[in-house]
């Protein structure tokens, strides 16, 4: 029983970190390919700062939804995908 509840904490965990990492890359993308969004922190007089804001509140939402959806998936599907249940 351990050993599940373990699985399953370390499953959570290892989703959170992903889909954060995928949030937070989203807004570095987005800048690199997209020129105006490019602009709009350069036309602003505290441009810089404001990426790294933005960055840290996708990565913030991006591990919210990745512990979130962590927890669901581990309770219900199991660790690795096996349909164990509760």
């Amino acid at each position: 029983m351990l050993t599940i509840v373990s699985e399953r904490i370390a499953q959570g965990f290892l989703s959170g970190i992903g889909v954060g990492a995928l949030f937070y890359l989203y807004p570095v993308m987005k800048h690199i390919f997209n020129d105006k969004y490019r602009k709009t922190f350069k036309i602003s007089e505290f441009g810089e700062e404001l990426f790294k804001i933005e960055t840290i509140k996708y990565l913030r939402k991006g591990l919210i939804y990745g512990f979130l959806y962590g927890a669901i998936v581990g309770t219900v599907i199991g660790p690795f995908g096996a349909v164990l249940g509760i």
